[in-house]
């Protein structure tokens, strides 16, 4: 048995030896088998039950599938810092020992955070029906047959071909933004509704949270049930406040279609139940690219618009019988496309990721050593600073629609890939790390699509761009 002494900041595992030693990629086909196998078996109740098996419980697969593929020693994983309850979980289904001050501060951080998140949950759902009942106006209850409630700016970006239209009419899930928009999904209602929202969300409130905890109780036991609860704690009264004014919507008389751009969250997931339950049609033009595993309970959407080719027949047979799986490149492009003139390619842009700082250091390095001139455009949560190596010798790009488009486009496992397809750009997947590489094969299945270019070693990407910039 392998045998944990200690759980250190840096994101290591010490084993008794003192040996280190890095584990290689978890992702693999029989990985993503063992995923479909467990998302099949779940018995669940809650609408947050993706998030629950996608961010916590997936986690905890990934990390006991790296404590499988080692031996003892030093184990290091870099990439989960700051995730140490997933860690420890992990650690517990392979039977590993664990140090008693750290079994015992996890036992007693998952006991204290399910007294917090129930006082959370309480204070804001005493707030959030109160906000929006006073701060948004009221609006006339017709609602237009063909809707959809916008909840992102991305969301909004790709299904903006839906309103200009004409033909879909567009409302806002405003009421954590500053600002109240004309169509506010909150403004819908008679007045004794939106007053009655006061005592509906609270029970609707509660009952998401005992929901989420047995399912998080079932995927991860009590005590990590408290880490679950603890970061839906502060959204729950939002997801009820918009269930409560979304079903006012969706039950009126004449409504025909719904659209989202959510795929499998909670907010999807309602909206599914919600849908089913008044027979309205949904279809769902995702915002996000589609993940190769399958869920619990499933996607959104009577239609779902892939992104690629490659990603309709993977989730067609993934989810076979259970909707309709659509690939439109005229839709595709419309919900990508950044409507800039096209012209022929010019110049190479880079597109770090904001985790896997070496990762992305290193792949500048070998593009500068290869003497191209190198645009970078940073993830939003990435940030300059890590790239002062490098200070002078590239160019920082803030224009996303410039970046994405007529370029040669460079990233590891982003949507830029696919972005770049319909924007007239060349995209190439930079897959050098085992991670990137195990994961764009067999997580995301539009990033294997034809039009992406993949390249596995810094000799190969030189011969690409060297290949591209003769034939430009």
């Amino acid at each position: 048995m392998k045998r944990i002494i200690k759980y250190m900041p840096s994101g290591e595992f010490l084993a008794p030896d003192g040996a280190g030693r890095e584990l290689g990629t978890n992702y693999s086909k029989s990985f993503v088998e063992q995923v479909d196998k467990a998302a099949d078996s779940v018995v669940w109740s809650s609408d947050y039950i993706n998030e629950v098996f996608m961010h916590f419980y997936l986690r905890v697969l990934e990390i006991a599938s790296l404590f499988r593929a080692g031996d003892s020693g030093r184990i290091v994983l870099d990439s989960y810092k700051g995730e140490w309850p997933i860690v420890v979980a992990a650690a517990k289904k392979e039977g590993l020992h664990i140090g008693f001050l750290d079994q015992a501060y996890f036992y007693l951080s998952g006991a204290l955070l399910h007294i917090v998140s129930f006082f959370a949950v309480v204070l804001s759902v005493l707030i959030l029906p109160v906000l929006a009942l006073v701060t948004r106006k009221r609006r006339p209850v017709k609602v237009a047959p063909e809707f959809s409630v916008i909840r992102s700016p991305a969301a909004f970006d790709k299904m903006r071909f839906l309103s200009d239209s004409g033909k879909v009419e567009f409302y806002y899930d405003d009421l954590l933004q500053k600002e109240s928009t004309a169509a506010s999904l909150y403004g819908f209602g008679t007045l004794s509704e939106r007053v009655r929202s006061l005592l509906i969300v609270p029970i609707l409130a509660f009952r998401d949270y005992f929901r989420v905890a047995n399912d998080s109780r079932r995927l991860l036991g009590w005590v990590g049930s408290g880490f679950v609860l603890y970061y839906f704690s502060k959204r729950i009264a939002h997801k009820c406040s918009f269930e409560y004014y979304l079903r006012l919507l969706i039950k009126q008389s004449g409504v025909d279609t719904y659209y989202t751009g959510n795929k499998e969250d909670r907010f999807a997931i309602l909206e599914k139940r919600l849908c089913k339950e008044y027979a309205v049609r949904c279809v769902c033009v995702p915002h996000g690219i589609e993940y190769a595993f399958k869920t619990p309970a499933g996607l959104v959407g009577d239609v779902f618009y892939c992104t690629t080719e490659h990603a309709r027949q993977h989730l067609s047979n993934l989810y076979a019988g259970a909707q309709a799986f659509v690939y439109d490149e005229v839709v595709a492009r419309q919900m990508f496309s950044r409507h800039q003139v096209v012209v022929p390619a010019q110049g190479i842009v880079f597109f770090p990721e904001s985790r896997g700082a070496d990762v992305n250091l290193s792949i500048l390095g070998h593009l500068l050593g290869l003497g191209y001139d190198i645009a970078v455009k940073l993830h939003p949560k990435d940030d300059v600073g890590n790239y002062k190596q490098y200070a002078g010798q590239v160019t920082f790009v803030s224009d996303f629609n410039s970046s994405i488009s007529n370029k040669i486009c460079l990233a590891r496992k982003s949507t830029v890939l696919v972005e770049a397809i319909y924007n007239n750009s060349t995209p190439i997947a930079i897959l050098t790390d085992p991670r990137d590489r195990g994961y764009v094969e067999h997580m995301l299945p539009s990033l294997t699509d034809d039009q992406i270019k993949r390249v596995y070693s810094f000799e190969e990407l030189a011969c690409v761009l060297g290949n591209l910039q003769a034939s430009a």
